[in-house]
């Protein structure tokens, strides 16, 4: 679904991270899950790789850590990875809680602090944006890059438009609209890619839907407050993404690198892995946060 979509690791607990990442090479399915704890309830995640930098991949809206299967195998032997449920998602508990902002970007603090992680580079795709964005804000000490995944840097839409969808998660039929919303969005996308997006969205439990859905059009979010650290985003060619945005998104951080990807739509990660991976590579070697 597309939304305006430090304190020192002690030596011992690095050294037990490191030994219990998976090898490089490893594919996603091949790497064991771990669980963190938020407020009782489990948040799923996988680590992998090893390096001086990690890399903290976060979902959008409907999705789960599936959706950076192309990314893994190709960075697990460059970088310390982190794939993550966000909560209500994957494998995540689903507690009727508020799935606020504040509340994801707490998971991503408890699944670091769970994998002995100090500092990160947030990757967010589609709703997943607002939600590292939320989590450099509470938590600059332990950000040390963003990088936007086709997701919003501000809110482009107007306040009807959030209520509109809220009323469509509300609604009896709701994992109806979800699959409308997809096939609207993924245009250019795989059936195979489409269907997988399908099964994981439409499997979200509705009070977590509404609630998510609620908080991606909550004012609070779409502050224009600076973002001190490097900023890369990649988005696929779409009018939502305007040239007043894009200029919009450059006045952010005194660091941005605004790229986009052609004959892609949402899940470009998926559609074009090679060219995507080499782009986030490029830019993380050249802010020598890789070798």
């Amino acid at each position: 679904m597309r939304f305006p979509a430090r304190a020192a690791v002690p030596l011992c607990a690095l050294t037990a991270a490191v030994l219990n990442a998976a090898e490089p090479g490893t594919a996603l399915d091949d790497i064991p899950s771990r669980f963190a704890t938020l407020a009782a309830a489990r948040v799923h995640y996988k680590l992998a790789g090893r390096g001086r930098t990690a890399l903290v991949f976060v979902h959008g809206w409907g999705g789960d850590l599936n959706v950076w299967r192309e990314q893994v195998p190709h960075f697990v032997s460059k970088a310390r990875l982190i794939v993550v449920d966000l909560p209500g998602h994957g494998r995540s508990d689903t507690p009727v809680v508020e799935y606020s902002m504040k509340h994801m970007a707490r998971a991503i603090r408890a699944v670091l602090e769970d994998a002995r992680i100090d500092r990160a580079v947030l990757i967010g795709h589609s709703a997943g944006t607002p939600v590292i964005r939320q989590f450099d804000r509470m938590f600059p000490a332990r950000t040390r890059a963003l990088v936007a995944v086709d997701g919003a840097l501000r809110n482009p839409a107007p306040a009807a438009a959030g209520e509109k969808e809220v009323a469509a998660m509300r609604a009896a039929d709701y994992r109806d609209a979800i699959v409308g919303i997809l096939d609207s969005t993924t245009p250019s996308a795989s059936p195979e890619i489409r269907e997988a997006m399908k099964r994981s969205a439409t499997a979200l439990p509705q009070h977590v839907a509404v609630s998510f859905t609620a908080a991606l059009f909550d004012p609070s979010i779409w502050k224009d407050d600076r973002i001190a650290v490097p900023l890369l985003v990649i988005n696929h060619q779409s009018p939502m993404w305007s040239d007043e945005y894009v200029q919009a998104v450059r006045a952010l951080a005194d660091d941005v690198d605004y790229q986009t990807i052609d004959g892609v739509d949402q899940f470009l990660m998926l559609e074009k892995p090679d060219e995507f991976n080499s782009r986030l590579e490029r830019w993380l070697v050249k802010h020598r946060l890789l070798r």
